[in-house]
């Protein structure tokens, strides 16, 4: 079974089942063994008891960053977002180099649709910043 397929029917998202394939962990298509591994996965993703001792190795300072960043689904987004969170408090960036930086570094032309994205991954990092300063 290729694993397109599989994540139709599968509690596990087609994005995790392509980096399990490239990290060699399963075979694309999938074997017997394969199946057998994904379905004990599927029994314990997303499980409180399983996600906790994960999350309890990092940080608390990683563990809030990784929910910060939980809704950028592509690297240019989390490219934006630490590019404007790790901004000094004088220092400025435009949405014009912002854009120019990410069309460069990874090698598309953003349509309109993303320009927008950005627009709200800055209010994002502007927000964080605001609830920090109450605090």
């Amino acid at each position: 079974m290729k694993i397109t397929d599989y994540a139709r029917q599968s509690k596990l998202p087609l994005k995790t089942l392509c980096w399990m394939v490239k990290e060699k962990f399963i075979n694309d298509p999938l074997d017997e063994f394969d199946l057998l591994s994904l379905e004990l996965l599927e029994k314990v993703w997303l499980k409180w008891d399983f996600l906790r001792p994960q999350l309890l190795k990092f940080s608390r300072k990683d563990r809030q960053a990784l929910i910060e960043t939980t809704d950028l689904k592509t690297r240019w987004e989390r490219y934006a977002f630490s590019r404007y969170r790790n901004l000094a408090a004088e220092e400025k960036i435009t949405m014009k180099q912002l854009i120019f930086e990410i069309e460069m570094n990874f090698n598309f032309l953003l349509n309109k649709w993303q320009k927008k994205r950005l627009y709200q991954i800055r209010q994002k990092v502007y927000n964080l910043r605001r609830n920090e300063k109450r605090l």
